[in-house]
């Protein structure tokens, strides 16, 4: 069970709280808002600088750069392999692009379109006859 006596204890420090809040309530704020300020307009540009010279730091250790180098080079080759085989690629799709594209802008001459209207390069001696025989 709770002790009266605690109950009476745990009001009585709440109300000498309440009346040190009240007592320095200016004070409170302007130290939460001079820390704030001071916060934003220093301390926190410091630690930024701070963590990038760090990090650089960091990344340029030799021991960590002489390990990293080859898989660099080995990850750099394959990077430069697959460039080359997608420029291939793309200069043989271009290459095809631009045979379709002239052929389609080909101008095509009088017995060219004749023999098309006619259904092709037409028949062979013997394939005629045999065509209207089965036709007959």
């Amino acid at each position: 069970m709770l002790n009266l006596g605690s109950l009476l204890s745990a009001a009585v420090h709440a109300k000498l709280a309440l009346r040190y809040l009240h007592r320095n309530a200016w004070t409170i704020v302007f130290i939460i808002a001079g820390s704030y300020l001071l916060y934003g307009r220093f301390i926190d540009p410091f630690l930024h600088e701070y963590r990038a010279r760090q990090s650089y730091k960091s990344a340029t250790d030799p021991n960590r750069v002489a390990v990293l180098a080859p898989d660099m080079r080995r990850i750099r080759a394959k990077q430069q392999e697959e460039t080359m085989q997608k420029s291939i690629e793309a200069a043989e799709e271009k290459k095809k692009k631009l045979a379709g594209e002239r052929a389609r802008k080909r101008v095509k001459t009088p017995e060219e379109e004749r023999w098309e209207r006619l259904g092709g390069e037409g028949n062979r001696l013997g394939e005629e006859d045999e065509g209207l025989r089965q036709r007959r």
